[in-house]
């Protein structure tokens, strides 16, 4: 799609719109939880997610889009990764109708295995195939307080997989709403959404229970559709005036469809996933600084297993696996006079993963990994912020990786800050990279046939270097911000399958670089406290070289151009207003030029999503809500990372109540 397409659906958007921000010119929370709204809504919002400290988004090492509540209502969205849409430079695709991959700067397939994501300090990243299965998470999208999305690498905070950037999702605190609530989502084709949750407070503890329950008929073209179950907990209990205790679990049963009729390496089958975690946090804050020790258990279990019918045999394969996460860890964050800041750390962690398809065994593969990190902020004087820092990593059969970062904040005044950036950053590999070894079985015998993936040699950490200019400006008087950056990211010792005309089988190995270079922008703008415009751009260029074949047979290619693995474009733009009556109407468009997923995913064409979404709120004595009409894709068709996922229009039906 051309530019002029783009600023044609501009005009679009600008017609619907119209009406909705054309009148709007006329018309007992722990205190270390969250942010308050005092300071998040102050002159300058504050953040956690890119040193671990709190700081003012102008003194923060890293480009960050806060998406808050107000964006989270008006987008409309029914799915949490949908929300990422609006972060400038990210791309959101469905590789089946409920299992969906999210990354910034394209470079990911169906597992977005460089994106670090966190529920409440909480790492979901999957070691068995790495990403995550986001609809597997039992986080809903009411409990959401804000997200804070850090555009760019951040291992010096995280670590290793923080790799293009970071999803920190911060759930409100339950003290924050007591009483029950309920939501009913009714959509075409059957699709349904059910969740509930009840929070109150006990004494010193405050707590959530909260249910889930969805159906889903997925693309009208494809074997698809899934059953959603989750069960979610949260408990925060005040231990004393200075410390407290947070308590959580969860647990997912869910059923999908998936697979191609005619692929045998994909055929149409089901795919029962099941899922649960456990959190415990403690935390201690006094005047000179604070104390966290955190540990979390993440487990995932998937079913995936086939036949495949050929010449008269029938043959066996599969990917299910177990995977499991252990992970323990001590934060400390001391002042050192107004000048310096500091949190510093160390960590421990046992991945492990398991599965006779994708692995060849049933053995249980343990990887242990230690870490170490510091992020310093220190002010020289009113007009410059340092912040430097860095993490060690080793993890068990692995050299030791440090990543570090430098960037220095000059504010030009109370309102003008340009940020300069230098990071490293490293991907380490999941357990299918580094220990695949999946094969073809015979069903009437387990006699293995044939090898589809091995990995023989021993893989490296991918890298990238990053450097990054960024200009940001705050009107806080007009509700106004705007961020610039300016970008250029190289990764090497990309890890890659290539084909061997001499093998029946793809190997594992290092072979690659990728460079993209570009601008991202991000304009937020509030001119009344019931309007809201919100504008994500990116402009980016990509080119790299990677190993396709290892003995390419005659015609093919031996490498493989990368270009095109990140949209030339990516544009969103949100816009709502809240009339009188308590009506409220809002619109969400979504535009991604040509995209070349990685994997198994397609070449596909750009692509135009336009959303609105129109709702009446109501308040009658001890209980109040919502009704909202939703209607997604207007514009009509387009495919999704595959070309037989096809999108149609959609039309839901969403009611909320809450009551004490």
């Amino acid at each position: 799609m051309k530019i002029k397409k783009i600023i044609g659906a501009w005009r679009v958007t600008g017609i619907y719109l119209a009406g909705a921000l054309g009148i709007a010119s006329t018309s007992h929370a722990a205190e270390t939880e969250a942010i308050s709204e005092a300071l998040f809504f102050g002159d300058m919002p504050i953040v956690l997610s890119a040193t671990r400290l709190n700081q003012p988004i102008n003194d923060t090492p890293a480009a960050i889009t806060v998406i808050d509540r107000k964006m989270i209502e008006a987008s409309g969205a029914l799915q949490l990764v949908d929300l990422l849409r609006l972060v400038p430079g990210f791309q959101v695709a469905y590789y089946t109708g409920s299992k969906y991959t999210a990354t910034y700067h394209g470079n990911a397939d169906r597992y977005a295995r460089d994106m670090q994501v966190l529920i409440d300090g909480r790492s979901i990243y999957d070691p068995g195939f790495g990403g995550l299965t986001w609809n597997d998470q039992e986080v809903e999208i009411d409990e959401i307080d804000r997200i804070e999305v850090i555009r760019g690498p951040n291992a010096a905070a995280y670590g290793s997989n923080s790799f293009a950037g970071i999803i920190n999702i911060i759930t409100t605190h339950p003290s924050r709403e007591q009483g029950g609530h309920l939501k009913v989502v009714l959509g075409e084709g059957g699709n349904s959404h059910t969740s509930s949750r009840y929070a109150d407070s006990t004494g010193d503890l405050d707590y959530r229970l909260s249910l889930h329950y969805s159906k889903d008929s997925g693309f009208k073209e494809r074997h698809d559709t899934s059953h959603i179950r989750r069960l979610g907990f949260r408990g925060d209990y005040q231990l004393d005036s200075d410390s407290s205790l947070l308590m959580a679990f969860g647990f997912s049963n869910n059923d999908y469809q998936d697979g191609f009729s005619n692929n045998a390496g994909q055929p149409l089958r089901n795919t029962p996933q099941e899922h649960n975690f456990q959190h415990l946090r403690w935390q201690l804050t006094q005047p000179l600084g604070e104390y966290i020790v955190q540990f979390y258990h993440n487990h995932q279990r998937v079913d995936d297993s086939f036949s495949i019918p050929q010449y008269s045999h029938l043959y066996s394969m599969g990917y299910g696996f177990t995977s499991d996460r252990y992970d323990l860890e001590f934060q400390n964050i001391f002042y050192s006079g107004k000048e310096l800041r500091t949190a510093w750390g160390l960590g421990a962690r046992q991945d492990q993963a398991s599965g006779f398809w994708p692995f060849g065994s049933d053995e249980v593969m343990k990887r242990n990994q230690l870490r170490a990190f510091f992020n310093t902020e220190w002010n020289p004087g009113e007009a410059v912020v340092v912040n430097f820092g860095g993490m060690y990593e080793k993890f068990e059969d692995k050299k030791g990786l440090f990543s570090p970062r430098l960037a220095i904040n000059h504010h030009l005044d109370s309102e003008n800050t340009l940020r300069f950036v230098a990071t490293k950053a490293y991907r380490i590999p999941t357990f299918w990279e580094d220990k695949a070894n999946l094969w073809v079985y015979s069903t009437a015998t387990t006699a293995p046939i044939q090898q589809a993936y091995y990995t023989a040699q021993k893989i490296n950490p991918e890298k990238i270097i990053s450097y990054e200019v960024g200009y940001l400006k705050n009107l806080p008087r007009q509700g106004f911000t705007f961020d610039a950056r300016l970008f250029h990211e190289h990764i090497t010792d990309m890890i890659t399958a290539p084909d061997n005309s001499a093998a029946p089988h793809k190997e594992y190995i290092n072979h690659g670089d990728y460079t993209v270079s570009g601008v991202d922008i991000e304009m937020r703008w509030e001119p009344t406290r019931e309007s809201l415009i919100h504008l994500g751009y990116s402009l980016a260029s990509d080119h790299g070289i990677q190993r396709r074949w290892f003995n390419p047979p005659p015609g093919r290619d031996e490498f493989r151009s990368l270009e095109m693995r990140t949209p030339r474009h990516t544009l969103s733009l949100l816009g709502s207003n809240r009339f009188s009556g308590n009506i409220s109407l809002s619109g969400a468009l979504y535009y991604l030029s040509t995209i070349d997923w990685p994997g198994d995913g397609d070449n596909i064409d750009g692509s135009t999503r336009f959303d609105i979404k129109l709702s009446k709120s109501f308040k009658a004595a001890d209980v109040d809500g919502d009704i909202s009409l939703i209607l997604q894709n207007i514009d009509g068709d387009f495919q999704d990372f595959y070309q037989e996922n096809t999108w149609k229009r959609q039309l839901y039906l969403q009611t909320r109540l809450n009551w004490r």
